[in-house]
């Protein structure tokens, strides 16, 4: 992919997180008080008793980390942060005073909230752009203790602000809508980046004639089988490895066919993030 293309899809895929952050915030997570993590989740806390919107309070607390990302990383890699901290602020802040919330049940709000902040996350990743926030502040940690996992501070500190939230409005259903929202997003993002055509590998070991096993799984499942050779260190014998790809839901399939062509083969299904090309193009 040329520069100037990565340029326009990193640019496409930050406005599109930015929208989706301010709309899960705006229509969902604010009005009700859920602070599901990061920087705006401090500032859904603080703005309960502070005359000041979640988009300016989230600008505030971002600008010592992007100057520590400055000092520590450089101005050429934190130019662009900076700019996407701004207008993710900026977004925020507008939508928060024009859009009020759609419900004020909090169980819906924490599952559509974190759809939107799930979605958003992708894109960012996609995109390989940061609007700073927490995520940023543990990449640096990271950068000064290398012992902490980004993945580990991470936890920790969205699990800090999950009890802060707590503690400040005295509810722990607050918290705990908290969670299920941080849950969804995670699950979202995960979906999405590693694939929505997961699949599964079924490796079959068996003595028999690799024909007689393939040819009917071919026929019968409609999916290519790979053969390869090997040998039992246990016992010295040679052995067939088939190798075939399907959906989930089709490894019932497989093992019910397997007990009619061997009932001795030994078989291992292996989860798979995602199935590309073949008979699992996107088209199919």
């Amino acid at each position: 992919m040329k520069k100037g293309s990565r340029t326009i899809r990193s640019w496409c895929c930050l406005l599109g997180g930015i929208l989706l952050y301010a709309l899960a915030l705006a229509l969902f997570l604010t009005g009700n008080n859920i602070a599901a993590g990061g920087l705006a989740g401090i500032a859904v806390v603080l703005c309960s008793f502070l005359p000041l919107g979640v988009g300016m309070l989230t600008l505030i607390m971002n600008i010592p980390i992007l100057a520590s990302a400055v000092w520590i990383k450089g101005w050429r890699y934190t130019a662009g942060t900076i700019a996407a901290a701004f207008l993710y602020s900026f977004t925020v802040e507008i939508f928060d005073k024009m859009m009020p919330a759609l419900t004020h049940e909090p169980l819906v709000a924490a599952i559509f909230g974190g759809v939107l902040y799930g979605i958003g996350m992708t894109l960012l990743t996609i995109g390989n752009v940061s609007v700073g926030g927490t995520d940023l502040l543990c990449r640096l940690l990271n950068e000064k203790i290398p012992s902490l996992s980004v993945a580990k501070l991470s936890l920790f500190i969205d699990g800090g602000i999950v009890v802060l939230a707590m503690a400040v409005f005295g509810n722990v259903e607050v918290g705990l809508y908290a969670i299920v929202t941080i849950f969804v997003c995670s699950t979202v993002a995960d979906r999405v980046l590693l694939g929505i055509g997961r699949g599964s590998i079924c490796l079959i070991v068996t003595g028999r004639d690799a024909k007689e096993i393939a040819g009917p799984l071919m026929e019968h499942m409609g999916r290519a089988v790979t053969r390869w050779g090997s040998n039992g260190m246990y016992t010295g014998e040679e052995r067939n490895v088939l190798m075939v790809a399907v959906r989930p839901r089709e490894v019932f399939e497989v093992k019910m066919l397997l007990k009619e062509l061997d009932q001795e083969a030994f078989v291992v299904v292996v989860p798979a993030n995602e199935l590309i090309g073949g008979h699992f193009s996107s088209s199919k």
